[in-house]
């Protein structure tokens, strides 16, 4: 095998992936967007979005949303990625679906204050964890791994990433471009349905 290869599969612990699920009106698409250290953009990925009808709303019932987040959204986006980040984040909202992303640990991020006024104390999870940055901030954590070793080997390259990019800006960026294409697939919907006189 080539070493080009190789190198190219090596995950950079300077690449940083963020995943997005989003439910709009109706409307569900999701998207993945890698950027470098300092948080410019690598490779950005979505899924069109999807419309379901009251009949598969109701076929699906509690299962819906799992479904929507790792079978429509997460998998396919997993499947088509190029880049090689060393783990995905995602929002604290997304916690009840971790797991790996194309053999990447992801992790859920939420900023928090301070501990005492966002979480009472510590958490007795095993899976979250409180991560302050060299720059005060605080981030509540959940990992898609109970491995201890593992989540302190994650906590250490936040913290290191910390120091070049503010590591939830992204992620809300993230958000906009769906917000932005659910918005244009929605006019485009809407004016084929327009019947002119």
């Amino acid at each position: 095998m080539p070493t080009q290869e190789l190198e190219a599969r090596t995950p950079s612990a300077q690449q940083v992936g963020y995943f997005c699920h989003l439910g709009l009106e109706g409307r569900h698409l999701g998207g993945i967007l890698v950027t470098n250290e300092i948080g410019v953009p690598l490779e950005f990925k979505y899924t069109e979005p999807i419309a379901l009808n009251r009949l598969q709303r109701t076929l699906y019932g509690a299962a819906l949303d799992r479904y929507l987040h790792e079978t429509v959204t997460r998998d396919p986006l997993a499947r088509d990625l190029h880049s090689d980040p060393k783990c995905i984040i995602a929002g604290f909202e997304e916690k009840e679906y971790l797991c790996t992303f194309a053999g990447r640990e992801m992790i859920a991020l939420q900023g928090i204050r301070s501990a005492s006024s966002e979480t009472g104390g510590a958490f007795a999870r095993s899976r979250e964890a409180l991560i302050m940055t060299d720059e005060g901030h605080g981030l509540r954590a959940a990992f898609s791994t109970s491995d201890e070793v593992v989540q302190q080997d994650i906590i250490a390259w936040l913290q290191g990433i910390s120091r070049t990019m503010d590591l939830l800006e992204p992620l809300e960026r993230l958000k906009a471009a769906l917000r932005m294409l659910a918005g244009d697939e929605k006019r485009r919907w809407e004016s084929t349905r327009r019947v002119t006189p």
